[in-house]
C-alpha cells in the first residue's frame, strides 16, 4: 500500500503515522491509553523535536510490539546510544554491534562480533558494521577488503593500503570506451548539480566518465557556487566531449536538475550528487534491471563515508541506506509524471512516489544493491542546520514537505489534481 493510502486508512493512527514519516501529524492524534500509541507519540516527539527526558524502558517493553521498540530505540540512537541499548533484548546483538558504533566504542562492538561471528559472515548488513569497527580501531586495510566484498565493484581492484577511506579508492581504472558496443546501447544521460563542490566534483565526474556502460553522456550543471566548481567541471568537458558543462544562478538542487533534464538527450535519466561516487557497474546494472524487470524507473542503496575516511551511519543501522538520488528512468517517464518538485530538498522521494501514483506500484524498481558511496561532510543538505537531519529546524523542514506531498497525492489520487 502506498504512503497516501495509508495515510487515508489510518489518519488518526500514531503507528501507522510515524512509519510513513508524518511525525507532526502523529503528534496530532488523541492520546491514548495504550502503550504502542503512546510511544509512537513520543518517538514522533523525538523526531520532530530532538532529545527529550529519557522515558523508563521498564514501562514499554513487555507491552509494545518488537517494531516499535526497535524503532524507538534507533531513534533514539541518534543523540543517545547508551540509553537506546536499554531498549534492545538480550538476543538483538546486531543492532548492539550498531549502538556501540554509534558511541565510538570499537572494542565493544569487536566483543559482540566475536561472540556472533557466524552470523556476521552471514549478513551484508552486520559486515557493513564490522567494516565500520575495523575503520573506528584504524585497520583501513580490512575495512576495504569487507567493504569491497559487500559492494558490486566487480571490476575494480581491491586497494590494500592501511590509510582512511576514500571515495577515488572505489573508482575504476579507465578503460578505453568500446565503441562496437556503445553504438548499439541506448544513450543515458546522467545529470549531476553542484553547488560549492570544487574539492569532490572531479572525483564524481571521473566515476561516470568510468563507468563499464559504453553510452553515456554527464550533464553537469554548476548551481551559482562560489568556489571553483564551474571550473572543474569546464575542464574536465574539455578533455572528455561526453561532458556538457553549465552554470546557472543558484535555484537548489532540483531546479538544477530540471534544467539538466531539459538538456538531457538519452533513453534514460539517471542522476549522482557532486560529491558522491557511482560504484563502475552502477549504470550497467541498473539499465539491465529496468530491462529485465519491465518497470520504468529503478534504485539501488548506497553507504557513507565520512571526510576522514570511515563508514558512518547517520540513522544507526543499517548502515547500507535506500538511495534516492540513485533514480535511472526511461524518458517516457517525464511526460507521465513530470519533472522533481523545486524544493530545497526532499524531492527525490516525492518524485519516487509520484511515479507510483501515476504509472502502478510495479512502475518502480527497488533493487538491494549498493551502487553509490556517499561523502558524509558538513555543509551538505543533509548536514547543513536548515535542512540537515541533525538540526530540529532541518527536521521540521523535511517532515512539513514530506506532510504536504502526502496530503498533495491523497488529493490526486481522489481525482482532484
Amino acid at each position: 500500500m502506498r504512503v497516501h493510502e495509508l495515510y487515508d486508512k489510518s489518519p488518526d493512527n500514531a503507528v501507522v503515522l510515524n512509519r510513513i514519516g508524518l511525525f507532526r501529524t502523529s503528534l496530532e492524534t488523541s492520546p491514548s491509553i495504550w502503550s504502542e500509541f503512546r510511544l509512537a507519540r513520543l518517538r514522533a516527539h523525538l523526531e520532530f523535536h530532538g532529545p527529550q527526558t529519557l522515558i523508563d524502558p521498564g514501562r514499554y517493553i513487555a507491552r509494545v510490539s518488537d517494531v516499535e521498540r526497535r524503532l524507538y530505540a534507533l531513534t533514539l540512537a541518534r543523540w543517545n546510544p547508551r540509553g537506546a541499548a536499554q531498549w534492545l533484548t538480550p538476543g538483538e546483538w546486531g543492532l548492539k554491534a550498531a549502538l556501540a558504533l554509534a558511541e565510538d566504542d570499537p572494542g565493544r562492538g569487536f566483543d559482540i562480533v566475536r561472540a556472533h561471528a557466524r552470523e556476521f559472515r552471514k549478513s551484508k548488513d552486520l559486515r557493513a558494521i564490522l567494516a565500520a569497527l575495523h575503520c573506528r580501531a584504524g585497520e583501513f586495510s580490512q575495512a576495504r577488503k569487507l567493504l569491497n566484498s559487500l559492494l558490486m565493484n566487480d571490476s575494480n581492484s581491491i586497494i590494500d593500503a592501511d590509510t582512511p577511506l576514500r571515495l577515488a579508492d572505489f573508482i575504476a581504472k579507465p578503460e578505453a570506451p568500446n565503441t562496437a558496443s556503445g553504438r548499439n546501447a541506448p544513450r543515458i544521460s546522467v545529470i549531476i548539480c553542484a553547488y560549492n563542490a570544487a574539492p569532490y566534483v572531479e572525483t564524481a565526474l571521473r566515476s561516470v566518465l568510468n563507468q563499464t556502460y559504453p553510452n553515456i553522456e554527464i550533464i553537469s550543471i554548476d548551481d551559482g557556487s562560489q568556489d571553483h566548481t564551474f571550473q572543474h567541471m569546464r575542464r574536465l568537458a574539455s578533455e572528455n566531449p561526453r561532458i556538457v558543462a553549465l552554470q546557472f544562478p543558484n535555484n537548489g538542487t532540483y531546479a538544477a536538475r530540471n534544467i539538466g533534464i531539459r538538456y538531457a538527450s538519452g533513453d534514460f535519466i539517471t542522476f549522482l550528487d557532486a560529491d558522491d561516487i557511482m560504484l563502475p557497474q552502477r549504470i550497467a546494472s541498473q539499465w539491465q534491471a529496468l530491462t529485465l524487470s519491465g518497470a520504468t524507473a529503478t534504485v539501488s542503496r548506497l553507504i557513507r563515508i565520512s571526510e576522514d575516511g570511515i563508514l558512518v551511519a547517520p540513522r544507526i543501522f543499517p548502515l547500507s541506506r535506500h538511495n534516492p538520488c540513485s533514480l535511472m528512468m526511461q524518458r517516457s517517464v517525464l511526460r507521465d509524471v513530470g519533472v522533481f518538485d523545486e524544493t530545497r530538498f526532499g524531492a527525490d522521494e516525492e518524485y519516487e512516489h509520484r511515479i507510483a501514483l501515476r504509472l502502478g506500484g510495479n512502475a518502480l524498481l527497488r533493487t538491494p544493491d549498493v551502487q553509490t558511496l556517499a561523502l558524509h561532510r558538513t555543509g551538505s543538505l543533509t548536514q547543513a542546520p536548515q535542512s540537515g537531519l541533525a538540526s530540529a529546524e532541518g527536521r521540521q523542514a523535511r517532515i512539513a514537505y514530506r506532510e504536504s506531498w502526502v496530503r498533495r497525492h491523497l488529493r490526486e489520487a481522489a481525482g482532484d489534481r
